[in-house]
């Protein structure tokens, strides 16, 4: 794996993995279409220098083909996963969320009629069980009314697999800051008149302020274009796996800074996580003897996809 490559995959787990952290400080106090929308609104604002004119120009003139990837990578699965969270633990919807990448790999085999090797299974059932050991049996409790919860947040894990895809097959020669951007802007025209009707007399905290800003900042701003490239260089079915992470980094970040505890199955779990990133992508360790001259992973993977 390329150095980039591993660093962009570390960066969105941690950022996605502090996504959760934020949404649970501004969910429960603000709807979930008011928190979606302030999220990709934002986010949208702090990319629109970066992108500059001339890009703009471009993504309004072909604001059609982000529709499909702005309601799957952006509205939907944000507001889903907002909604989501009023009603179910973080830990549960790690797991869920971490079902992304066996969506993806069923939906690329129906697309693609290809169905995924044993291998890609074995890795996804080793990341998932990694996860559950992570998040422990605390964290699947369901509490009273919770099922609207579980099902909305596995349509959003399904509805990011749906986007990954959609962009990989047919908007590959945009650049990442293009595609982040696009999204964000078709998201945050479809989300505001819902915004609007749900919103009503809310009055915001302070910290719910702070919450759906940092959710906008780092796994949203910074870590879409990052996403993207990532997409476009090894493929949705590896860029999936990224969920794997979320739940690992989510309990460093609540450890950290909410001085939660950390389960002494932590680190068995995230050794199974990092085994099942292994094997997506086809890790070996550095060896002296190792044959000059070989094709680096990351094209092989994406050829794979």
């Amino acid at each position: 794996m390329r150095p980039r490559v591993l660093l962009a995959l570390v960066y969105c787990g941690a950022a996605f993995g502090g996504a959760f952290l934020f949404m649970r400080l501004a969910a429960p106090e603000l709807p979930a279409l008011v928190v979606a929308f302030g999220r990709v609104s934002i986010a949208s604002l702090l990319l629109a220098p970066v992108v500059g004119r001339e890009r703009l120009a471009g993504i309004v003139r072909g604001w059609r083909d982000y529709i499909v990837p702005g309601i799957f990578m952006a509205a939907a699965p944000f507001a889903l996963f907002a909604f989501a969270e009023r009603s179910i633990t973080a830990g549960l919807g790690s797991i869920i969320n971490a079902t992304t990448p066996l969506w993806t790999a069923l939906i690329l085999a129906a697309a693609m009629r290809n169905a995924p090797t044993a291998k890609r299974v074995a890795a996804i059932v080793v990341g998932f069980g990694g996860v559950g050991i992570i998040v422990g049996f605390e964290g699947i409790t369901l509490s009273e009314g919770a099922l609207l919860g579980v099902i909305a947040a596995t349509a959003g894990a399904a509805s990011y697999g749906v986007a990954l895809i959609w962009i990989r097959m047919r908007m590959t020669p945009r650049s990442p800051l293009e595609l982040a951007h696009g999204q964000l802007l078709v998201a945050s025209v479809l989300l505001l008149p819902f915004a609007v009707l749900s919103a009503g007399d809310v009055a915001p905290s302070t910290e719910s302020v702070i919450a759906i800003v940092g959710i906008a900042v780092f796994p949203t701003a910074i870590a879409w274009p990052i996403l993207f490239w990532l997409n476009k260089t090894v493929g949705p079915m590896a860029t999936s796996t990224v969920t794997f992470l979320n739940p690992v980094f989510g309990v460093l970040w609540g450890a950290m800074f909410l001085a939660e505890t950390v389960s002494p199955t932590f680190l068995a779990g995230s050794l199974l996580v990092f085994v099942s990133l292994a094997l997506i992508f086809d890790l070996r360790l550095p060896l002296a003897v190792w044959p000059r001259g070989r094709e680096a992973v990351p094209e092989r993977v994406a050829a794979d996809d």
